[in-house]
């Protein structure tokens, strides 16, 4: 045998050739629904921003924050995150420790996504659901005391975390330094 193929039949041709068309009118339909994405999109518009604490009222609240730690003779650093987490500032003092940003952001950060003091969510922290929920976030939660949410009304606008300290001296600034944002309990 010479391994050569038998010509295609008068069926395999009009397979073909429907198999052409479905691609050729399947690719157009894909052209005219992509090609409307972008007006539909500008039609409603951008997502809303989370109503959040103003990158100037997180600043004035991290200075608060390294007033009152100045007056406790500790350096720490604190971060201000909005109500989902995404962080707004972040300042360290001279004297902290490099790895206390990253703590002061995690207890911002679950303070934030919970909506209460990170200090109460020791216990789920250890929890095997809190461990997965926290592998699938870009950012680690620390469930250790030292973070606040802010809140406006009922509503959990952001959280402010600081770490540097004995936990409780964390919260105490934070505490003084929520005054910032008005209504935030």
């Amino acid at each position: 045998m010479c391994g050569c193929q038998n010509p295609p039949s008068s069926g395999d041709v009009r397979m073909f050739r429907n198999q052409q068309r479905g691609s050729v009118l399947l690719s157009g339909v894909l052209v005219v629904v992509l090609s409307a994405a972008p007006a539909a999109s500008q039609q409603r518009g951008a997502p809303a921003a989370p109503p959040g604490p103003t990158a100037e009222q997180a600043m004035a609240a991290l200075h608060s924050a390294q007033e009152t730690a100045e007056e406790l003779g500790v350096s720490l650093s604190c971060a201000v995150v909005d109500s989902r987490g995404d962080l707004i500032a972040l300042a360290r003092m001279d004297g902290a420790r490099f790895y206390t940003t990253d703590v002061a952001r995690g207890k911002a950060r679950i303070s934030a996504l919970f909506g209460q003091p990170s200090g109460d969510m020791a216990d789920f922290g250890s929890s095997p659901a809190f461990q997965s929920f926290n592998e699938t976030l870009s950012g680690p939660l620390y469930p250790f005391q030292g973070a606040l949410p802010i809140m406006r009304g009922d509503d959990v606008i952001g959280a402010m975390g600081c770490s540097g300290a004995a936990s409780q001296v964390d919260e105490d600034a934070v505490r003084a330094a929520l005054a910032v944002f008005g209504d935030s309990r």
